[in-house]
């Protein structure tokens, strides 16, 4: 009967510490530990996907338990480390936190933990994705993995610990496991083609490297699928192929157009391309990648391009004439290029580069041919003055001013106040926004409707009193620490992060980190020296029940 045919992944999955690709750092620590006999008992490894969490908890409790440790490396040969490696070893459990998130699993799993190993010195448990347990689930597992029996060792993975409690955190030992570089990524890609006989071109490792962002599981997967689907000698061509990113040349060409600002024969080229059957999506796909070593090469970041020699020539002499503001906005537009709903229409990509070559400012002007004073309508409501929706008046005193004709303006109907009715006040003129004011105006209108971790994420910027931007960082204020603690719960979200940043980066030219700064609001609800009446409780009360602000004067000014 044949054997069991394994993927590269499983097949080619590290058994030593020395084995384990790009996470040296992690792998030196435990071998120390565990040579000296000073392993801990818990032990918490965060990161992203394929970097190697698993495996090293794996070769952890193989060392662990290992009958004729080397300098803290397990042997491989003694019946628990073979026991390990075929899958059978009763003392190591493995368990899925994504299935088994409730608390009665852990309430399993404590009681389970009592008992003695069956053939090592110690039980290890690896708990995978541990951040998708409840929160009751954590809470029963605390005291268990705080003073756990002495021959339990805990081992917990995620690629999310932003969601994992700090009671959880600050009883484990944290390893951070990094992205794993190109160089290290194309040597163990080679060992693995030396290996199976495969022959493959170094333009094609370099490829799968760059696309797989430092997962060496999502490389040997590729490696294999395109050994399945090609056969034992693969071709650049094909593997740009199967991964979806076009030809190369013509997406080049493409976004060297867009640099230089050459529309028509950017336009040209979608078009051609639609024409002969190309895959669209995988054009955008190859004009990001492209733009993404401009971006680098613009940065002086040289050493991070990983294309061929030809690509970086090529996006040299387009980046020349590039700002940096331009090619983040070149590559915000192509990034967002929304193909899904008509793949084969070239629509999405010809918006995409009108945006891109007309720059930042064509997508937060007005409608061509019209402005805001042409509308009719105020302008937009600043970050400090949230806008308040239009709502039906019921019977009340209150009537709203008639607006004040001009001077200039001849007339013949005047107003002619009731009995008992005061003359209205003219509004007060409304100041022009700063560029800065725009621009965050900007940042609120395109997540108006973008919904964060837990809150929608305009509104949340727009209740901001101020913004100032110092160094790389936009700093935000609040006056009301619940608004302050709920944009730092979004901030704190990777997701949600990134959402806003992107939307800060659009608006503003320059990638900007967010953070948020509390002031101190002003007492009893009054309006201070030096604050404007919109900063008052009690103005902004009126204002959410229908009022609207008509005079604005300084406390001491006189009475008219």
């Amino acid at each position: 009967m044949p054997g069991e045919v394994q993927v590269f992944y499983r097949k080619w999955r590290p058994q030593r510490f020395s084995d384990v690709v790009g996470q040296q750092h992690v792998a030196t620590t435990l071998r120390n530990a565990v040579a000296t006999g000073r392993a801990a008992h818990a032990y918490l490894f965060c990161g992203p996907r394929g970097t190697g969490k698993t495996s090293t908890a794996r070769i952890l409790a193989k060392a662990l338990n290992c009958e004729e440790l080397h300098d803290g490396e397990p042997d491989g040969t003694c019946p628990n480390c073979v026991a390990a490696i075929e899958g059978r070893m009763l003392d190591l459990i493995e368990i899925d936190a994504a299935s088994n998130t409730g608390v009665d699993n852990i309430r399993d799993l404590r009681e389970k933990v009592q008992f003695s190993p069956t053939s090592g010195r110690y039980k290890v448990y690896i708990i995978d994705e541990v951040h998708m347990l409840s929160g009751a689930a954590f809470n029963a597992l605390l005291k268990t993995l705080e003073e756990p029996p002495p021959h339990v060792v805990m081992v917990l993975a995620t690629t999310e610990a932003q969601k994992v409690p700090a009671t959880i955190i600050s009883r484990c030992q944290r390893f951070d496991f990094r992205r794993i570089p190109s160089d290290l990524l194309v040597a163990r890609l080679r060992t693995l083609c030396d290996a199976e006989g495969i022959t493959v071109e170094s333009a094609v490792l370099d490829l799968i490297a760059r696309v797989v962002w430092g997962g060496l599981r999502d490389a040997e997967n590729l490696l294999e699928q395109l050994a399945v689907s090609y056969g034992s000698s693969v071709t650049l061509s094909q593997a740009r192929e199967l991964l979806g990113l076009g030809d190369t040349a013509t997406a080049i060409s493409l976004a060297t157009a867009v640099l230089k600002g050459d529309a028509s024969s950017a336009l040209a080229t979608i078009n051609a391309e639609a024409g002969r059957g190309t895959d669209l999506a995988s054009l955008r796909a190859g004009v990001v990648d492209a733009l993404r070593a401009a971006l680098l090469l613009k940065a002086g970041v040289h050493d991070a391009v990983s294309h061929p020699p030809e690509v970086v020539d090529a996006m040299q002499d387009a980046v020349r004439a590039a700002s940096m503001e331009k090619l983040l906005h070149a590559l915000a537009v192509f990034g967002q290029a929304d193909l899904k709903a008509e793949p084969s229409s070239p629509l999405p990509l010809e918006l995409a580069v009108v945006r891109a070559v007309t720059g930042p400012a064509a997508s937060v002007s007005a409608p061509a041919g019209r402005t805001p004073a042409d509308s009719g309508s105020a302008p937009a409501p600043t970050a400090s003055r949230p806008a308040q929706p239009s709502r039906p008046r019921g019977p009340s005193t209150y009537r709203a001013p008639a607006a004040a004709p001009s001077p200039a303006t001849p007339t013949s109907r005047q107003f002619s106040p009731q009995a008992g009715e005061p003359p209205p006040v003219p509004a007060a003129p409304r100041r022009e926004l700063t560029p800065q004011e725009k621009n965050w105006e900007t940042v609120c209108r395109t997540l108006n409707r973008t919904k964060g971790k837990r809150f929608v994420l305009g509104p949340l910027l727009k209740a901001s009193q101020s913004q100032s931007i110092e160094g790389q960082t936009m700093a935000v204020r609040y006056t009301s620490k619940a608004n302050g603690e709920r944009l730092e719960e979004e901030i704190a979200d990777a997701h949600s992060r990134r959402t806003i940043e992107a939307a800060v980066a659009d608006a503003f030219g320059v990638p900007l980190s967010v953070r948020v700064v509390y002031e101190t609001p002003n007492t009893a609800g009054g309006v201070g020296a030096g604050q404007s009446a919109l900063d008052s409780k009690l103005v902004r009360a009126a204002i959410t029940m229908g009022a609207r602000v008509i005079d604005e004067r300084p406390l001491d000014s006189p009475k008219p």
